[in-house]
């Protein structure tokens, strides 16, 4: 593979690119590729279509794929649906349930893990950064608005909504609140696992959230690299930055300067 990568890198290729084009190279059995070459065809123009942009896996129901847009340079699988899982703690058959009534935008690559549960409201729009990762068994819902911005993990069992689907009131003072706020996640955020979003959260980029947190609110004027925990949700200290998984290299440089 090494002479292939000199030889597209010469052609222009992206180091992303690259990596996508692997994931099929490493996982070409997992994909159900009848599914995989009616979706591309039936959302995308034919000019990004035919470079096969988006795989699917076998274990994967859509409902409805809706209106898709990318916007990053089109590769082959750059948006893995049910095809990559971490061997030995996910299994490919949890189902992937797909249910995109609204618009999701896509930046550049994304997995989603087995056992996802993606449902996008009529009217509603997902959009994606980046090198996006939505773990096993995790659920996103957006009614009305969600955006993650690049390099965004989010571990397994994960929830993040932006609406409480039902109005709360309070009937002392008289006052009902929206049940529906927009979701935004910045730039390089790691959320650790069985984390809860809520409606109206807002992140800055480099957040760190613990797992088992509630994460509810406006945390963006905190500054950068915040490290949230608890429930509710509360910045425990700054400056932090979680290794990622889109780069193993730098994850075993580190290892190798801690061993030293």
């Amino acid at each position: 593979m090494g002479k292939i990568k000199n030889l597209l890198l010469k052609k222009g290729w992206s180091d992303d690119s690259i990596e996508s084009l692997k994931v099929i190279q490493k996982r070409f059995f997992r994909i159900n590729w009848l599914k995989t070459l009616y979706y591309n065809f039936k959302v995308l123009p034919l000019s990004q279509a035919s470079r096969f942009p988006i795989i699917i896996g076998y274990n994967v129901k859509i409902n409805k794929m809706g209106d898709i847009k990318i916007i990053y340079p089109a590769t082959p699988g750059m948006i893995s649906i049910g095809v990559i899982k971490i061997d030995r703690l996910e299994s490919n058959t949890d189902k992937i349930i797909f249910s995109n009534y609204g618009k999701i935008q896509f930046g550049g690559r994304a997995k989603i893990h087995p056992g996802v549960r993606l449902v996008i409201y009529p009217h509603a729009q997902l959009v994606m950064g980046n090198r996006v990762l939505l773990g096993s068994m995790t659920k996103l819902i957006c009614c009305k608005s969600i955006t993650l911005g690049s390099d965004i993990r989010i571990s397994w069992n994960c929830q993040v909504f932006d609406s409480d689907f039902h109005f709360l009131s309070n009937k002392t003072k008289g006052k009902i609140y929206q049940r529906t706020l927009p979701v935004i996640i910045e730039n390089n955020t790691f959320v650790g696992n069985n984390v809860t979003i809520g409606k109206g959260t807002h992140l800055a980029e480099r957040t760190v959230i613990s797992c088992c947190s509630k994460v509810s609110g406006d945390f963006s004027q905190g500054g950068t690299g915040q490290l949230l925990t608890g429930n509710p949700a509360h910045c425990i200290g700054s400056g932090y930055e979680m290794t990622s998984g889109w780069f193993p290299e730098q994850e075993v440089e580190i290892s190798r300067r801690m061993e030293e």
